[in-house]
């Protein structure tokens, strides 16, 4: 096997640019713009091989003598030929040939593939990468599909499996050490919140869940993940009024601070959550992702200079665990308004008919009675008319109202909305929620998907940073880790410095 030639590898792209700007020429008149920007990448990718190609002939074979050292004194000797190591670019395949140094009952190693930080798998990074923004966005098929179309790159399926796992691994090292947020760029109260999200799995998963089912039962399709959020929000001082028909009369509540705006009477705040971290998990256990997630708010909230407040819907044991880990801290639970008034319409719509004008003033008003810290008054008068009316009711109105009244008494010490509002508190859970749906459903969720626990926890380690926003400095992280991984026995070997790999991505 032979070198790469500088020479050649120039002369070799030179000659593709030409053959591209001739086809162009030639082919002006007879392709639509269509036919010619496709024809123009396909062919392009001959440049961009060419100039890989050139990288590793001015890179060298990484020869660096005739013998190698180790550590631990055993002498590598040089192979008579270059060893090839073949590498998948986005661009095309590539043999790059390497000086290669063994002994007998050693590994043997090439000081080109340190030098360059060559992946473990024969795909390189940079394809890695776009297989995974590929894959957390659409089925492994997709993906191969849209990787195809446009690169010509002819992947397995099951190798965007394979790469997927692997790029997951990273994700608990890159969180322990990542930089925390600017606290100038942080709201006024530390926020987190928890729930669940059923993740559809394949038979042999369900299988486990529950070996034994009851008389009538049926087998089990999903599996629960828990997820978690953590980020910060500024403070947002509002009356029970503006929330009540915010929520009732949404259309009302808009058409009306539309007016006010345009009046210049008011100048409408721009509340929005501050440095989101999403966390989901079908195989951790809810303490472990509760951990990690509360390990990220102390983080940008060491001091507790910043009021910590728990959002979350009515699952109790959600409840009872967040109050564990939280441990000493203190803390503020609200329970989710929007669970609240979806109790509310129950009763409401039970009593008076599916949204009619008699069941929204009911719903309003009891709403409106929660607002102001009226709870109990709301439940002994949902007592009330249980008690009063219970002969005269159907058994799906009483089944309501039961229902609801045990829902707010569970959950009364998270009901003080008029101490949340005056303080400025966020009472909805609508950034766990969307993580629920934008981190789990969007991707696990469809036609045809079924998921193998390692491989859900996967996808979901990767969407959770996705999601996050945090996909750059992972996918250095991972590149990092990896290249410590491969050749961190090997950096004093040739002579490097232990911070090689830092040093390189600076220079890049």
């Amino acid at each position: 096997m032979q070198p790469f030639s500088l020479e050649k590898m120039i002369a070799e792209g030179e000659h593709e640019v030409k053959k591209l700007f001739e086809f162009v020429q030639q082919k002006a008149d007879v392709l639509d713009s269509y036919k010619m920007e496709k024809s123009i990448l396909i062919m392009s990718m001959n440049i961009c091989l060419a100039a890989m190609k050139l990288y590793f002939a001015a890179r060298g074979t990484g020869d660096v003598g005739k013998t190698l050292q180790l550590d631990n004194r055993t002498v590598l000797k040089r192979d008579s030929q270059l060893r090839g190591k073949t590498l998948y670019t986005i661009f095309g395949k590539l043999l790059i040939p390497r000086t290669y140094y063994h002994a007998k009952g050693h590994k043997g190693v090439a000081s080109l593939d340190t030098e360059t930080n060559l992946p473990k798998r024969r795909y390189s990074y940079f394809t890695q990468e776009l297989m995974n923004k590929c894959d957390i966005r659409d089925s492994f098929g997709e993906s191969k599909i849209t990787l195809s179309d446009i690169f010509g790159l002819e992947i397995s399926q099951s190798c965007y499996e394979t790469v997927n796992r692997e790029s997951s691994e990273s994700r608990s090292a890159f969180y322990e050490t990542k930089d925390i947020p600017d606290p100038t760029s942080e709201g006024e109260i530390s926020v987190i919140g928890f729930d669940g999200k059923g993740v559809p799995v394949i038979k042999s998963e369900a299988a486990k869940l529950k070996a034994r089912l009851g008389k009538g039962e049926k087998r089990q399709k999903t599996k629960e993940a828990t997820v978690g959020v953590s980020y910060s929000v500024d403070r947002n001082i509002r009356t029970p009024e503006k929330v009540a028909e915010n929520l009732i009369f949404p259309e009302k509540a808009k058409k009306r601070k539309q007016e006010l705006i345009e009046k210049g009477k008011i100048t409408p705040p721009i509340v929005k959550a501050k440095n989101i971290l999403r966390d989901a998990s079908l195989e951790r256990t809810r303490v472990d992702v509760m951990n990690e997630i509360i390990t990220d708010a102390k983080k940008r909230n060491p001091l507790n200079e910043r009021p910590w407040v728990v959002v979350m819907d009515g699952a109790l044991c959600l409840w009872k665990a967040v109050a564990v880990c939280l441990g000493e801290i203190k803390w503020t639970g609200i329970l989710d308004i929007i669970h609240v008034v979806e109790y509310l319409w129950k009763v409401g719509n039970s009593l008076y008919g599916e949204k009619t004008p008699e069941s929204e003033k009911w719903v309003y008003k009891h709403l409106l009675s929660l607002l102001h810290g009226k709870v109990g008054y709301v439940i002994g008068g949902l007592k009330q008319t249980l008690k009063k009316r219970e002969e005269k009711l159907k058994d799906s109105q009483i089944k309501a109202l039961k229902v609801t009244i045990r829902y707010f008494e569970n959950h009364r010490q998270w009901m003080k909305y008029n101490q949340y509002l005056e303080k400025g508190y966020p009472i909805g859970s609508g950034i766990v929620e969307s993580t629920c749906g934008l981190t789990v459903k969007k991707r696990m969720e469809g036609t045809g998907r079924r998921w193998s626990i390692k491989g859900a926890e996967a996808m979901l380690r990767l969407r959770a940073v996705y999601t996050s926003n945090d996909w750059l400095d992972y996918w250095n992280e991972h590149m990092r880790q990896e290249f410590i991984s491969l050749y961190g026995r090997t950096l004093n070997t040739f002579q490097y410095p232990d911070d090689y790999y830092e040093v390189q991505k600076k220079a890049a």
